[in-house]
């Protein structure tokens, strides 16, 4: 396929922390040892720095200061460390791709994130699952930037005044980000559930996959966001239907979007 030929070309795949990686492969271990865990993760300092910055953040914030790992195991949970330990792990693997506007990709991917999140819990499906295929959801451009910086800043300038991303994708490579991004999931060891998310998103409702339908709906409403449309509008334009299928109640669903858009805006700690 395509996106095989497109690994042979990018030399320099990210690679992501080990503590990342093994939180990765304990996704579905429900024997998963916190402490053993938060042990690990203090023994990579930039990453402890990183991850209780955003443990303390406005939008993780538990209401009193978090002052360690273990404190945030506590406080958090071990899912929700577990996501912060992801999500920062992914943003520090990056350093920098000739062409994209890294600040900007990552603004996008954790909004999208915490707006799938947010509509998991209202349909009853897992939040922190949610939150990782969200922040995972356009992770195919990337190597897409690495592979074909000239054309993929082209395809951003045209996305930018309305064109389908995913198809020009298509039309100049033989593979979009859904197709690159599901494959790199997989070789980083995700859980084939969020590697099927990612790779279906483009699908709506034809997808059988929740956190598929989730992601797509999360990024409509952030799109919509960006366009300066308000949270009333941005509900408003979903597809209903699709809502139905989730058992998502639009009226919940839009007083919580207000409440996390009038958040303060923390993405430089995730970011930095």
């Amino acid at each position: 396929m395509p996106f095989n030929k497109l690994f042979n070309q990018v030399y320099n795949i990210p690679s992501i922390p080990k503590v990342v990686q093994e939180l990765i492969d304990n996704f579905n271990n429900p024997d998963s040892n916190a402490r053993d865990i938060a042990q690990k993760i203090q023994m990579d300092q930039a990453l402890s720095v990183k991850v209780l910055r955003l443990a303390n953040s406005a939008r993780y914030g538990a209401g009193r200061q978090i002052n360690s790992i273990e404190s945030a195991v506590i406080i958090l949970g071990f899912n929700a460390l577990r996501t912060l330990v992801i999500a920062s792990g992914l943003a520090s693997a990056y350093k920098t791709i000739p062409g994209l506007n890294q600040k900007s990709f990552w603004r996008t991917s954790f909004s999208v994130a915490q707006i799938a999140k947010l509509l998991a819990k209202l349909g009853r499906a897992n939040g922190e699952v949610a939150f990782t295929c969200g922040l995972l959801h356009n992770i195919g451009d990337t190597l897409l930037f690495l592979a074909h910086k000239e054309q993929m800043v082209n395809i951003y300038a045209l996305v930018n005044t309305g064109a389908n991303k995913a198809a020009l994708q298509r039309t100049q490579f033989g593979c979009d980000y859904t197709d690159v991004g599901a494959e790199l999931a997989r070789r980083w060891n995700f859980p084939e559930e969020i590697c099927q998310a990612i790779g279906d998103q483009e699908k709506d409702r034809e997808s059988q996959n929740t956190y598929s339908q989730l992601i797509s709906l999360a990024a409509k409403i952030n799109r919509a966001l960006q366009q300066g449309k308000t949270p009333a509008e941005s509900v408003r334009d979903l597809p209903q239907e699709q809502l139905a299928d989730l058992r998502i109640d639009a009226i919940l669903m839009l007083g919580q979007l207000i409440e996390l858009v009038d958040q303060e805006d923390d993405i430089e700690t995730f970011i930095h």
